[in-house]
């Protein structure tokens, strides 16, 4: 919902010529952030709860919220994997969109020739 706001806001101040170069870096940074999004969800977040679950079956719900779990064996190594989608998220999805909204400011007064 933020992103639409974003684009429809930065939609509002430019020109229709303007608006085709900033759409660019929008285009690319809607599709990393959503990329990078999913793979934090699947590499984490949903092994990380298929493993918690597990073990909360197995030896209880107490067992699988200690420290000594969370910190150790195969969860802690899938926080270390989620970076992947960290990197996505930010080199692919947040970078093109500052870009997009820093030149959105930038030509915002840019009347294009006629």
């Amino acid at each position: 919902m933020a992103f639409a706001v974003l684009v429809f806001c930065l939609r509002a101040v430019q020109f229709d010529a303007v608006w085709k170069e900033t759409e660019k870096f929008i285009k690319v940074g809607l599709w990393g952030v959503n990329v990078g999004l999913a793979l934090m969800v699947v590499l984490d977040l949903f092994l990380g709860g298929v493993l918690q679950l597990w073990d909360s079956i197995a030896n209880g719900y107490w067992h699988a919220r200690r420290l000594t779990f969370l910190m150790g064996g195969l969860y802690h190594k899938l926080e270390r994997v989620r970076v992947a989608g960290d990197t996505i998220f930010i080199f692919a999805g947040a970078v093109p969109i500052a870009l997009g909204v820093l030149r959105s400011v930038w030509k915002r007064d840019v009347v294009p020739s006629a």
